[in-house]
C-alpha cells in the first residue's frame, strides 16, 4: 500500500468539477462475463469481481505499521482477518438467501414494499426513532402491521435507533414491551443502554445494531454482539471488501448493508451539525440536513471562485443494484433501502429493482456461476430509478453512485451543483426563441438514451437551485423541419428539438443558451408506478408468494386440499361431501387444476398441484389406482376447500412464529437498571483501573482541567502553563507523536493520547501503535477499539494504560454510562446530545463515585461533520484518493464558509477522513459551578487551530471561573474575541450545552436553512444564530 512519501506531490489548484461521463459503477461494463448455461432467469447479474477497498493512507502509515509491528500488506490481517475478501468464510458457511429490506414511513409505503417483493420492512413508532418527520405508526397500530406482514410471510423490524435520555427510559420500556407483545421480528437500536434494557426486559426480542452505532470493523461488530445484537448495520463508508472483512472477522453476527438511497456525508452517529445549527439532533431523529447547504471554499484565508459548484458536502445518492453479487459474496445477509421519508412510488420502484437483483444473483450463486450485468439493470430501469429519486447530479453524473462500495472516488461522490432531486438529465439549451417575456420556444440537444415526450414536466437549470427556476409541461415538440413529433406515448431522443410550453409558464428573459434541462415529471412512468402502489391489502399487480398445492383423498372420504408455502407452513381445507364413484364425471388432473386456480385475490400464487395422493378406483385392466380415476366431487366444493386452505395458511402465518413476548419481565426493568447504575457509597468500584500514578488528584470541590491539543506548538504552550497537569494529544499526523508524549511526561504531566473515532478493518491493528507510545492514558473514541483494549487488558498479554471514553461512544443515559464505566473505563465523556442540565442529572444518577468519573468538555469547536469524503481531494485536486490527490491537506488550510459568513475549519486525519469544526466555539462557563456541585470535577478544554500564544490564557479563564475569581460573563466576553486562523472572530455560545425545550414533531422544519431562519426570527442573532436546543 502506498504511503504519502511514495506519491509525488502536485501543484495546488481548486478543482471545480472533473468531467467524466459516468452513470454508475465504473467497473461493471469492463468485467469479464460468463453466462449460466442452465439459467432460466430472464435477468442476470454482474460477474463477481473483487472491488478495490481503501486506496491509501496519509503520510505516516508506514511509520504506523513499523510501530505496530505489522508487515506491509497485513494491516488488519492475521488469523481473524484471513480471507478478508470473504471467500474463505462465505464459501464454506451455509448461508440463507439475503433479505430485501424496504422502508415503511406509513401504511401506503408498507403496502407498496410488501406488494413489490420486500422480505421485510422497517418502520418507526411515534416516538424514539430516527425519522421523526415520517408518518410513522402508533404502538396500537403495530399489532395490525405485524399481522399484515406475517400473513404475507414477511418480517417487521421496529426502529428505536436514537439516543435515549434518562427521562425517556420509562417510555422506552413501554415501547419495548409493546413491540414484543405485538410480535415484531426485531428492534433496531443505537443506544447501548437501550440494548441492555431490551436484553433484560424482552430476551426473546432480537436486537439489530443500527448504522448509528458506527460499526466499521469486526471488533465493532463483536462489541455490538456482546450487547446482545444479532445483526449489525455496517457503516455506509465501507467498501465491499471491507464489509467482507467485517463478516469474516465476526462470522456469527449477521451483516446488513445499505444499498440504495440518501448518503449522509458524515458517519452515522457521529454527525453534530444539526445539533450545532439546526436546533435539533441527528442522533434524535431530527436531522436538519446541514450537509445539503451551500458552502464557499476558503483556502489559506481566500474565498475561491467555484462557479456553480456550491454544495460541497452534498453527496449523490447510493445505488448498488450492480454490486448485489459482490455483496452476497461478501456475506451481506440483508440489503437495506433507505427512505422512510419517501413516497410509496419510490418504495415500490426500488424494492422491485433489488428483489429482481437478489433473486437473480442468489440463483446464480447457488449454481456457482455469474450472470450478465447488462441483464441485471437495463438503461431503462436505471432511468426509472433516477426519475423516481436521485440527488446531487449534474450533466455527467445521474445522481446514483456506488458510494464508497468501490472504495474512495471523491470526484464522483460529490458533484456540488445541487443538493436535491433534479430528475433525469434531458440535455442543454442550444437556442432561445423569444416572442416576448412569457412567450417563446427553446431548442434542446436531447441526450442519447433519454426520451422527451409531450406532457413531460421539465425544469431549466440556471446553476442556482436555491433560487426560483423556470419550468413547465412540454406542450409541443418540433424536429429540425418544424414537424410535430413526440406525440402521445412517443418520445424523441438523441438530437436537437424545439419545444414549446403552455402560455405564460416560462419567463424567457431568464433562459440562456447552455443551461441544462431536467425532466422532473414523466406521466407515463407515473402511471406505471401508480399501478405498483396498492390501495388495498392485496394488489393485482403485486408480488405474490409461490405455494405448492397437494390434493388427497379416496372413495367415500372427504377431499383434502393442502397449501404449503416456502417456509413449510401449511393450510388445510376439506370438502363437506365425500368423494363419490363416477365414470362419466370423473376427476382428472386438468379439472382439479382448474378448480384450484391461480389463487387470485390472495397474496399467494399456485406454483404446483400434486394429485398423486388422490387414490382412484381400480378398474379392469388397471395394475394400480390412477389418481382421481373414477372419483367425483363438485368443483364448487373443491373451490370452497381451497378457500379454507388459503385462509388457514394465512391464519397460520399471522399467528405463527416465535413468541417475542416469551420471557418478558414482569417487573419494571428500568428502575432496577437505574438503581444498579448508582456508584455511591459501597458501590462496586472499577476493578480494572490501571492509571499510572496520577500527577495531581483534585478534591471533590476542585476542578481538574485538561487541555486537548492538536498541534505540537499548542502542546508545548500547555506544558508551560502552571497548574494544568493533563494534556490530551490529538495529532492529525503521527510523526513525532511519541516525542511529544515523552515531552509531556518529562515535564511531570499526564500524557493522554486520543485515538480515532473510526477504525476500518485494515486499521484494527493500530492498537499496537497506540500502546507502544507509552502514554499514561488513551482517550478511546471507538467501541471496537475499546473492546480490543479491554480484551488485551483481561488477557494480560499487553500493558494497557488507563482508558477514557470520549463523546463519540454516545453515552446518553445512566444505564449506558454505567455499562461503559463498569467495562473498565476510568473516565467517560457523555455524548454532545446531552445539554448541561442533563449532564448534571446524569452525574446525580451515577452517584458520587460515578460523577467523579465523568469528564465534561467545557470549551470546544463542536466537530459538526466527521466524514470519509475528503474535501481537500475533491475540490483541491483532480484525484480520487490519497494515491493521486497530491496531498493539498499537508500544505494548505481549508475552511468552509456558510451562508452566514462563518468559516468552519476542515482538518484531514491520517486516514484521510475529514472533520469539519464549527466556527463558533461553545463554552460551559455558565455551568461550571453547577457541574462542581453535582460532583463532576474533570473538565476538558479542546483546542483546534488556536495559536499557541493564547493557550495558557484560555486555560486560566476556565480555572478562574471554577475558583470564583472571574464571572462567567467576563469569561464569555473575553472568549468571544478570540480570532480563528483567518483572523476572524465568531464569538462564543453555550452551544450544545444550552438548556432548551426539545422541538416537537409538529414544529420540525425540513432543513437546517429553514431552522436557522426560524431561529433568527425568535432571537436577536449573534455572529451566528444561537442553536435551538432539541431536548
Amino acid at each position: 500500500m502506498a504511503t504519502r512519501a511514495d506519491v509525488p506531490s502536485t501543484s495546488f489548484s481548486v478543482r471545480v468539477g472533473a468531467r467524466a461521463r459516468v452513470r454508475g459503477s465504473e467497473t461493471v461494463d469492463s468485467r469479464a462475463r460468463r453466462r449460466c448455461a442452465s439459467s432460466t432467469f430472464r435477468s442476470s447479474v454482474p460477474a463477481r469481481a473483487s472491488i478495490e477497498g481503501k486506496e491509501g493512507r496519509r503520510k505516516g502509515e508506514r511509520y504506523l505499521r513499523e510501530s505496530a509491528g505489522v508487515k506491509p500488506g497485513t494491516l488488519g490481517g492475521g488469523r481473524e482477518s484471513a480471507g478478508a475478501d470473504g471467500s474463505a468464510e462465505a464459501s464454506t458457511r451455509a448461508r440463507s438467501k439475503p433479505e430485501v429490506l424496504a422502508p415503511a414511513g406509513g401504511w401506503p409505503q408498507l403496502r407498496a414494499a410488501i406488494e413489490s417483493g420486500a422480505d421485510c420492512v422497517y418502520l418507526g413508532l411515534d416516538a424514539l426513532n430516527a425519522r421523526a418527520r415520517a408518518s410513522n405508526f402508533t404502538l396500537e397500530e403495530l399489532s395490525e402491521v405485524v399481522k399484515y406482514t406475517r400473513s404475507r410471510g414477511r418480517k417487521c423490524y421496529v426502529t428505536m435507533n436514537v439516543l435515549v435520555f434518562d427521562e425517556e427510559l420509562k417510555t422506552a420500556e413501554r415501547l419495548i414491551r409493546g413491540v414484543a407483545k405485538a410480535g415484531a421480528d426485531a428492534v433496531i437500536v443505537q443506544d447501548v443502554g437501550v440494548a441492555k434494557m431490551i436484553r433484560e426486559l424482552a430476551p426473546n426480542l432480537p436486537i439489530h445494531g443500527s448504522t448509528q452505532m458506527s460499526v466499521t470493523s469486526a471488533e465493532g461488530a463483536r462489541f455490538a454482539k456482546e450487547l446482545g445484537c444479532k445483526r449489525v448495520v455496517v457503516g455506509r463508508e465501507l467498501s465491499v471488501r471491507e464489509i467482507a472483512a467485517v463478516k469474516a472477522g465476526c462470522p456469527d453476527v449477521e451483516v446488513e448493508a445499505f444499498v440504495h438511497g440518501a448518503l449522509c456525508v458524515s458517519y452515522s452517529g457521529q454527525c453534530f451539525s444539526s445539533e450545532a445549527w439546526g436546533g435539533r439532533s441527528a442522533n434524535r431523529g431530527q436531522c436538519a440536513q446541514a450537509c445539503r447547504m451551500p458552502y464557499g471554499l476558503v483556502v489559506d484565508g481566500d474565498l475561491q471562485e467555484m462557479g456553480d459548484v456550491k454544495y460541497l458536502l452534498s453527496p449523490q445518492d447510493l445505488m448498488a443494484v450492480e454490486l448485489v453479487p459482490e455483496l452476497i459474496d461478501a456475506g451481506v445477509g440483508c440489503f437495506k433501502i433507505e427512505g422512510r421519508l419517501k413516497g410509496p412510488e419510490y418504495v415500490a420502484s426500488t424494492t422491485r429493482a433489488y428483489r429482481r437483483a437478489v433473486d437473480a444473483a442468489w440463483e446464480a450463486t447457488q449454481r456457482g456461476c455469474d450472470v450478465d450485468p447488462s441483464e441485471l439493470l437495463t438503461n431503462e430501469q436505471r432511468i426509472e430509478l433516477t426519475q423516481v429519486f436521485a440527488r446531487g447530479q449534474d450533466a455527467e453524473f445521474d445522481g446514483l453512485t456506488p458510494g464508497f462500495l468501490e472504495g474512495p472516488k471523491h470526484q464522483r461522490l460529490v458533484r456540488g451543483r445541487a443538493p436535491r432531486h433534479r430528475g433525469v438529465f434531458l440535455g442543454e439549451i442550444t437556442r432561445v426563441i423569444r416572442n416576448g417575456r412569457t412567450s417563446g420556444e427553446v431548442m434542446i440537444r436531447v441526450s442519447d438514451g433519454v426520451e422527451m415526450k409531450r406532457g413531460d414536466g421539465v425544469v431549466i437549470d440556471r446553476g442556482a437551485p436555491q433560487d426560483k427556476e423556470e419550468g413547465g409541461r412540454v406542450f409541443e415538440i418540433f424536429d429540425s423541419n418544424r414537424q410535430l413529433v413526440g406525440g402521445k406515448g412517443e418520445g424523441v431522443t438523441d438530437g436537437e428539438y424545439t419545444i414549446a410550453f403552455g402560455s405564460n409558464q416560462i419567463d424567457f428573459d431568464r433562459i440562456e443558451v447552455g443551461q441544462l434541462v431536467w425532466r422532473t415529471s414523466d406521466p407515463t412512468l407515473e402511471a406505471k408506478l401508480a399501478k405498483m402502489v396498492p390501495t388495498e391489502q392485496v394488489s393485482r399487480e403485486g408480488f405474490r408468494d409461490s405455494v405448492a398445492v397437494v390434493v388427497r383423498g379416496a372413495l367415500n372420504e372427504q377431499l383434502v386440499v393442502q397449501i404449503i408455502d416456502e417456509a413449510g407452513r401449511t393450510g388445510e381445507g376439506r370438502t363437506f361431501s365425500a368423494l363419490e364413484s363416477s365414470q362419466n364425471k370423473a376427476l382428472d388432473e386438468k379439472s382439479l387444476r382448474k378448480a384450484i386456480g391461480e389463487l387470485g385475490g390472495t397474496p399467494l400464487v399456485t406454483a404446483s398441484v400434486d394429485v398423486s395422493a388422490l387414490r382412484g378406483i381400480v378398474c379392469d385392466g388397471d395394475e394400480a389406482p390412477i389418481p382421481g380415476k373414477g372419483l367425483y366431487i363438485s368443483p364448487t366444493e373443491i373451490k370452497a376447500a381451497r378457500r379454507d386452505a388459503v385462509e388457514a395458511l394465512l391464519r397460520e402465518r399471522r399467528t405463527g412464529g416465535p413468541d417475542r413476548a416469551e420471557g418478558l419481565a414482569n417487573d419494571e426493568v428500568v428502575d432496577a437498571l437505574v438503581r444498579n447504575a448508582w456508584w455511591g457509597d459501597g458501590a462496586r468500584k472499577s476493578q480494572t483501573s490501571t492509571m499510572a500514578t496520577t500527577k495531581k488528584s483534585a478534591r471533590n470541590d476542585e476542578a481538574s482541567i485538561s487541555v486537548l491539543c492538536r498541534t505540537r506548538t499548542q502542546a508545548e504552550a500547555a506544558i508551560e502553563a502552571a497548574g494544568f497537569d493533563e494534556i490530551v494529544l490529538d495529532f492529525l499526523e503521527v510523526h513525532g507523536l511519541a516525542k511529544v508524549v515523552k515531552l509531556v511526561q518529562d515535564a511531570g504531566k499526564t500524557a493522554v493520547v486520543a485515538t480515532p473515532r473510526v477504525l476500518k478493518p485494515e486499521e484494527e491493528q493500530l492498537w499496537r501503535f497506540y500502546l507502544n507510545l507509552g502514554a499514561d492514558a488513551l482517550l478511546v473514541r471507538s467501541a471496537g477499539l475499546l473492546r480490543t483494549l479491554l480484551d488485551l487488558r483481561e488477557s494480560g498479554s499487553e500493558d494497557v494504560p488507563s482508558l477514557r471514553g470520549d463523546f463519540s461512544l454516545n453515552a446518553a443515559n445512566s444505564i449506558g454510562a454505567d455499562l461503559f464505566l463498569r467495562s473498565g473505563l476510568d473516565r467517560l465523556t457523555p455524548t454532545h446530545d446531552l445539554n448541561a442540565e442533563q449532564q448534571r442529572a446524569l452525574a446525580e444518577s451515577l452517584g458520587p463515585e460515578g460523577a467523579s468519573k465523568l469528564e465534561v468538555i467545557v470549551h470546544q469547536h463542536l466537530p459538526i461533520f466527521h466524514t470519509e469524503h475528503c474535501v481537500f481531494c475533491r475540490f483541491m485536486s483532480d484525484g480520487n484518493s490519497f494515491k493521486d490527490c497530491g496531498h493539498p491537506c499537508e500544505s494548505k488550510s481549508l475552511h468552509l464558509r456558510d451562508d452566514h459568513g462563518a468559516d468552519h475549519l476542515v482538518l484531514a486525519d491520517m486516514g484521510c477522513r475529514n472533520t469539519v469544526f464549527n466556527a463558533q466555539a461553545q463554552t460551559g462557563v455558565d455551568f461550571l459551578k453547577m457541574f462542581l456541585a453535582a460532583g463532576i470535577t474533570h473538565f476538558r478544554v479542546e483546542l483546534v487551530d488556536e495559536p499557541a500564544i493564547v493557550v495558557r490564557d484560555i486555560l486560566q479563564v476556565y480555572a478562574d471561573v471554577a475558583s470564583g475569581k472571574k464571572s462567567p460573563s467576563e469569561a464569555a466576553s473575553w472568549l468571544s474575541k478570540l480570532p480563528d486562523a483567518n483572523g476572524r472572530a465568531h464569538g462564543v455560545s453555550k452551544g450544545s450545552l444550552e438548556v432548551k425545550t426539545e422541538i416537537s414533531r409538529g414544529d420540525l422544519r425540513p432543513t437546517a436553512a429553514a431552522s436557522r431562519e426560524a431561529t433568527k426570527k425568535r432571537a436577536s442573532p449573534p455572529s451566528k444564530p444561537s442553536p435551538r436546543r432539541t431536548r
